[in-house]
């Protein structure tokens, strides 16, 4: 399941079995810089060295930012996270 604009041809995923979206709408270029984000941050929680929450912390202090969310980022906010994240 996804939602899907064809009149400016942006989209976003859903949870499995569900109609909730995983973040805001994004056109290809937006989400190919996400995938590429998560890429890099995923390892963070799934290694097991933190939870998936505190990782998101991590990334916020990361950012100078309050929350942060890679679902929810704009490219210029996806292209920061990467630099952050290789650094």
């Amino acid at each position: 399941m996804c939602y899907f604009c064809r009149e400016c041809e942006t989209y976003v995923g859903c949870h499995e079995n569900t109609r909730r979206p995983l973040g805001t709408m994004a056109d290809k270029e937006t989400m190919n810089l996400r995938k590429q984000a998560h890429a890099l941050f995923d390892p963070l929680w799934k290694s097991g060295g933190m939870s998936r929450g505190k990782a998101y912390k991590y990334l916020a202090t990361l950012m100078d930012k309050k929350d942060v969310h890679i679902g929810q980022s704009d490219a210029d906010t996806c292209r920061t996270i990467i630099v952050k994240l290789i650094k």
